[in-house]
């Protein structure tokens, strides 16, 4: 199957996360992946890269352009390189510590720290190396939750390398479901989890959110990490406030400092409150939950 990757001019960052927004919401035709991309940091310019598998309707997504007001030719098409992803991957990456968490590619075991939580992560295809200011929040939000606290099950959506997946794992070994809509993300993150040892722990299935049998017999969770894009958050939020328990706890990231309000309107909704934040560069985690301070402000 072909995979499209097409890709925006650099605009204002509002104006591109609206893009990402409305790219990642449509569900004809339905994105596999929607990303924002930093092209010029003096003047605060971005651009919406999206990749379709197998290529969208032309006609189709130019008149969703149009009516969400965009120029129907916005995206033009940037031919995907023939490389090897992995080893591209992790040229230049160095690991990552995010509280006592370590993330590293097996190039660099031999950094391994003899404390903390050392784990291994090599991206192949799928997105999440750990390098992004959205996973080190996810991370940061589950270590300082596990202060004072420890979930029964945990619930990673999009689950991406399955770097969080995995991190719930071995901070509290307890049984973690991880969903992404892409086989090939899923196959790389069961891999990747086997590899760091807690493969036993995680079950990781093929789902588009929260939809399958599996999620639905193991509901509710007490823990659901959730680092997709403001748009799925906010449309996906009944869902998400349905899938914690009472007194769970439900981390959100993916989104910018701007699409706080947006991406907590509807979880407010639900009756879901914010219990902190963590605010790494431009990018914005949110941990909520149905009562109990827990204190995550940060930046």
């Amino acid at each position: 199957m072909r995979t499209v990757h097409l890709v925006s001019r650099s605009m204002d960052r509002a104006r591109a996360g609206f893009l990402a927004d409305l790219l990642s919401e449509l569900a004809w035709p339905e994105a596999s992946a929607v990303a924002l991309a930093e092209t010029d940091e003096a003047d605060d310019l971005w651009r919406v890269e999206v990749y379709y598998a197998p290529p969208p309707d032309g006609n189709a997504l130019a008149a969703a352009l149009t009516a969400g007001g965009f120029s129907g030719d916005e995206l033009v098409e940037e031919p995907l390189p023939e490389v090897d992803w992995v080893a591209e991957s992790l040229k230049g990456l160095e690991p990552v510590s995010a509280g006592r968490f370590f993330i590293h590619g097996s190039h660099d075991r031999h950094r391994r720290p003899v404390a903390g939580i050392s784990i291994e992560i090599d991206a192949g295809v799928a997105f999440g190396t750990g390098h992004h200011g959205t996973t080190q929040g996810c991370l940061l939000a589950m270590e300082r939750l596990a202060r004072s606290w420890r979930p029964r099950n945990v619930l990673d959506v999009g689950t991406g390398t399955g770097v969080l997946a995995i991190a719930a794992a071995r901070l509290w070994y307890v049984p973690v479901l991880a969903s992404d809509i892409d086989p090939v993300a899923v196959c790389t993150a069961r891999k990747n989890a086997r590899r760091n040892g807690v493969g036993s722990f995680i079950r990781f299935l093929v789902a588009p959110g929260v939809h399958h049998p599996e999620i639905r017999r193991t509901a509710p969770h007490d823990l659901v990490l959730a680092n997709i894009l403001a748009g799925p958050l906010r449309r996906m939020a009944g869902e998400l406030a349905r899938s914690i328990t009472p007194g769970g706890r439900l981390v959100l990231s993916g989104l910018l400092h701007e699409q706080e309000n947006a991406v907590l309107a509807p979880f407010r909704a639900h009756d879901l409150q914010l219990l902190g934040r963590i605010r790494l560069g431009d990018w914005s985690t949110l941990l909520l939950g149905r009562g109990g301070a827990v204190h995550c402000d940060g930046r």
